[in-house]
């Protein structure tokens, strides 16, 4: 069986402007223009990564703030392109990684169902099948007709993850964005990516919680500064990434001592 996913040789670069005078009036910004550039400082979010996913698995990528989670998923969901490597994927991808990503606060919320699934690649007939589902599932019945511009950030984060998870979609990839829900709201989200999972989908979780991360998956990735540390079973990958910050932290306190 093939993978359902080929990272292959994943890089990313992004440029960073750094201004050389804080302030400048007009005159000198306009001759700053047609003199010289502000110089640009290469960021490398992510070097060289390579790893398979094969259809079902459960993955977790873990982390610290800006070791590239994040660039990573937005990568696997095409929203940003690889500056080198490439991916191969077979199964459409659903991807859930900032509040209302994909949806338009003009259009109601019944409109936004629609217009997402439409995006991910669903026939309206398929949409239909789930629509009640999806409703039932994010509680929005009574609002379902109006502007999603007037829905609070926890309706917003609930219809779309709803909308990603009863989608007919082979690959579920969801982001820290469920920390922003209530505690109940998060429980019955893992409850639904195991019924995901049991039903034979593919998913990818990014999250800082350890527990949640064992208890959906089976596999995982750690990743810093942009590099895989480790690529194994879950077990393998929480004690490598608790050892790595423990050793931070105490070279971090034995600097302060030093200094103090």
């Amino acid at each position: 069986m093939k993978p359902i996913l080929e990272i292959k040789n994943i890089s990313k670069k992004f440029l960073i402007n750094h201004e050389q005078q804080s302030y400048l009036n007009l005159r000198d910004k306009l001759s700053g223009l047609l003199t010289s550039q502000s110089p640009k400082e290469e960021f490398w979010a992510l070097k060289d990564i390579s790893f398979d996913v094969n259809p079902g698995d459960r993955y977790a990528i873990i982390g610290k703030n800006g070791a590239g989670k994040s660039t990573l998923l937005k990568i696997l969901s095409k929203i940003t392109p690889p500056t080198c490597g490439k991916i191969i994927g077979r199964g459409r991808i659903a991807s859930l990684l900032e509040v209302g990503t994909g949806f338009h606060g003009e259009l109601t919320g019944r409109e936004n169902v629609f217009m997402n699934g439409s995006i991910l690649g669903m026939r309206r007939k398929e949409i239909l099948k789930n629509f009640d589902a999806i409703i039932d599932f994010a509680g929005v019945e009574k609002f379902i007709d109006t502007p999603l511009k007037h829905y609070s950030s926890g309706m917003q984060l609930r219809l779309a993850f709803a909308v990603a998870a009863f989608l007919e979609n082979e690959i579920l990839i969801i982001d820290e964005v469920l920390a922003v829900g209530d505690a109940e709201f998060q429980r019955k989200c893992m409850g639904k990516m195991e019924d995901v999972s049991n039903s034979g989908k593919t998913i990818l979780f990014v999250s800082h919680n350890m527990s949640a991360i064992k208890h959906l998956c089976q596999k995982a990735i750690h990743l810093e500064h942009g590099n895989i540390v480790k690529n194994s079973n879950v077990n393998e990958v929480i004690s490598s990434y608790i050892n790595n910050q423990s050793l931070t932290n105490n070279n971090s306190n034995l600097y302060k001592k030093l200094i103090e």
